[in-house]
């Protein structure tokens, strides 16, 4: 059939009606993303989340499995559950008694307060420790501050010895697990772990139900397992703990602990402290109770009595994705895990709730038309709490996809514990979420979060510095990635570029009973503006990511940064008596030549039209593959990535150039030696790669 001109009149102006607001919808999802969120459909996940206590792997916990589950479905996705078998111990029966020179026996239960009727629950589990062994153990108690290899050097400067002694620790500072392993290591004959007012109770503020912080029996309960040795199941490193893998015996799993440990409120540790001998503590190692603090040992003696239960357990991950319309096979994926020693409302649950409304936002989108380049994987994590048990098993079943597919990992455990927002990231991942907070606003007074973090962290400047909200230079402090969040298999194990973030403030409540709505209700979040604030930085990130042309992953700064690090590596050799002819000359010059080639590269995302974007992708891609080495880290082999890792005395802080730090703190000259070969050659390999991306980007005519 003929047209006639006024038909292809017609027809084109047909055509622009329905282009333009195609186009504009197009540009327009981003705005879009930060209005779908909102206070209330996080309050309502939060309030069904915390319903009851649900450690991993009970039927409380499969029913906030259910629960997420069915939410997904009803926003429109299709998720399945996927389940391991763990091994996972309960207590039976927990018992601290005070023998000498008091009578008592504990630990005395967590008070309930008529305001908050979760805290008068009965299906709680009383304050243990994870993986810590059963049995018993009585002795005079040693005082040994924060449990950390400087505080019992600081111990036997005084002639203070706990061997044979049961230590006794107030939690901070690093990981409950190095506590564990460090008193093991100095023969200590079992540990008892309390908090200090000083730390998180009396002495910061007002006492829950009053305030935000710790009352009196308050207990942390937490994992002892010494994830950074490894994490996930115990008995399976390495490989998923499904029902055919094979499995250790107990007994040969290097990541559990070997003396009987247990936590107790600041409310006992004061029947012990208070008949404490010995010299005084030495300068910051007072806390808070009301009398001056000595070391011991004794004459206080306490008995320490742990039953617990250890089973293989079904543990449940919940995973639902948006197929990517372009690269289906390129993942991007946002995780928070689902398990809580008690109610969890801060920890996990409101992280929970962040991702649910993140998936809401998505789905909302979907059904107006939206199909992400890249697919968008939402996964609900299990049995974190234990030691990353969840995200680990399912990384280790899928690590070979995720090391060639993945983009990026965005974790949220405590999505919002207040209103200060904290990041930690790869380097590579640290301008993209300065960019994301300078679009997304405080709820409070209206203002970019951008404007909101600098002024935060740099209290003492009162104007902000020129071009602020530009790109070109990141003006915001994030920290490194170590562990003790679900984004650890991810980043050290498999090499996929990560981030983990959230909205931190005055949480005194961790891990103890009143963890709850009442709590977050009245002191975290009370109208749940910051829960939807927190689900449009994840949403944006997400979308940003699965979305990008060009992965929008900062080459230059992550060659910044590891030659800073470098740098400062390099001081303490020289203030430590390193030997001359051993330096980090090659690893400091390496990074000169990554950081000149990264800097050559130019603004990544205005490409020239027929340039090959999947190829500069995967090239980008490679780069944090470049410093996984499968011989693993020294002394600990699942960790793959030779840049980055826990530090094996802090636990959760991270460790820049782990393996160098390894063999310098032993003073293993010929080791250390090789490992800066090692890591050179690892550095070498993102120089390579970066000169080649310059070369291409050269050669297609953008310079």
């Amino acid at each position: 059939m003929r047209c006639r001109r006024s038909d292809w009149r017609f027809w084109g102006l047909a055509f622009v009606w329905f282009a333009i607001p195609m186009t504009l919808l197009a540009q327009d999802w981003e705005q879009h993303i930060l209005q779908v969120p909102q206070p209330d459909s996080c309050k309502a996940y939060l309030f069904r989340l915390t319903e009851e206590p649900h450690v991993a792997g009970t039927e409380e916990d499969f029913q906030v499995v259910q629960y997420i589950k069915n939410r997904l479905i009803g926003f429109g996705l299709q998720p399945e559950i996927v389940a391991y078998d763990v091994y996972l111990p309960y207590p039976r029966a927990v018992r601290m008694v005070i023998t000498r020179p008091d009578s008592f026996v504990g630990p005395t239960p967590e008070a309930g307060f008529p305001v908050d009727k979760d805290s008068y629950a009965s299906n709680v589990f009383p304050g243990f420790n994870a993986y810590s062994p059963g049995g018993e153990a009585q002795a005079q108690v040693v005082y040994v501050n924060y449990g950390r290899p400087e505080d019992y050097d600081a111990l036997r400067q005084l002639g203070v010895d706990v061997r044979g002694k049961i230590a006794l620790a107030r939690y901070g500072k690093v990981f409950r697990g190095v506590k564990a392993k460090v008193a093991e290591e100095h023969g200590a004959v079992g540990l008892l772990i309390y908090s200090d007012p000083a730390d998180d109770g009396y002495m910061k503020g007002d006492v829950y139900p009053n305030g935000p912080y710790r009352p009196e029996f308050g207990v942390q309960r937490g994992s002892i397992q010494y994830m950074f040795l490894y994490p996930g199941d115990p008995l399976t490193p390495g490989v998923a703990a499904t029902s055919e893998a094979r499995r250790i015996d107990p007994a040969e799993a290097e990541n559990l602990p070997a003396i009987p440990t247990l936590p107790i409120s600041y409310g006992d540790a004061r029947r012990i402290i208070q008949y404490l001998g010995g010299p005084n503590v030495p300068k910051g190692w007072q806390g808070g109770l009301p009398f001056a603090y000595h070391t011991g040992p004794g004459p206080a003696e306490v008995k320490i009595h742990v039953d617990m239960d250890y089973q293989i357990r079904p543990i449940w991950n919940v995973i639902a994705r948006i197929p990517g319309s372009q690269y289906p096979d390129q993942w991007v994926v946002v995780g928070n895990h689902h398990d809580a020693w008690t109610y969890g409302a801060v920890d996990p649950s409101s992280g929970t709730a962040v991702v649910l409304e993140a998936a809401r936002t998505f789905s909302d989108l979907v059904k107006q038309g939206y199909r992400p380049k890249r697919t968008i994987v939402f996964a609900f994590w299990d049995a974190e709490e234990y030691g990353l048990l969840g995200s680990t098993e399912w990384v280790e079943a899928n690590r070979e996809f995720l090391r060639n597919n993945a983009v990026a990992y965005v974790n949220i455990d405590v999505g919002v514990a207040g209103k200060n927002f904290g990041a930690s990231a790869t380097p590579g991942l640290k301008p993209l979420i300065q960019d994301i907070l300078a679009r997304v606003n405080d709820p409070k007074n209206g203002r970019p979060l951008l404007e909101q973090v600098w002024r935060a962290q740099n209290k003492k400047k009162k104007a902000l510095p020129p071009g602020l909200f530009s790109r070109d230079s990141l003006y915001l402090r994030f920290g490194d990635l170590g562990s003790g969040s679900d984004y650890t298999a991810f980043f050290d194990h498999a090499g996929v570029p990560s981030l983990s973030m959230g909205f931190g403030g005055p949480y005194g409540v961790y891990h103890a009973i009143y963890d709850n709505f009442y709590w977050m209700s009245h002191f975290g979040d009370p109208e749940f503006l910051y829960h939807a604030t927190m689900a449009r930085i994840a949403a944006l990130m997400v979308h940003r990511l699965a979305n990008a042309a060009v992965v929008p992953f900062h080459i230059a700064q992550y060659a910044r940064e590891m030659l800073k690090h470098a740098e400062k590596l390099q001081k303490q050799f020289a203030e430590s008596g390193v030997p001359d002819d051993i330096a980090l000359t090659a690893i400091l010059e390496t990074c000169r030549d990554w950081l000149s080639e990264a800097e050559s590269l130019g603004d990544l995302s205005n490409l020239p039209g027929d340039l090959n974007r999947d190829v500069v992708n995967e090239m980008i891609m490679d780069i944090e593959r470049a410093f996984l080495d499968e011989k693993g880290l020294p002394g600990r082999s699942w960790y793959k990535h030779q840049l980055f890792a826990p530090g094996l005395y802090t636990g959760y802080a991270s460790r820049p150039y782990p393996g160098l730090y390894y063999y310098f703190k032993r003073k293993n000259w010929d080791k250390l030696a090789s490992e800066i070969v090692r890591v050179q050659e690892r550095l070498a390999q993102a120089v390579k790669k970066t000169r080649e991306l310059r070369e291409l980007l050269q050669s297609a005519g953008k310079h």
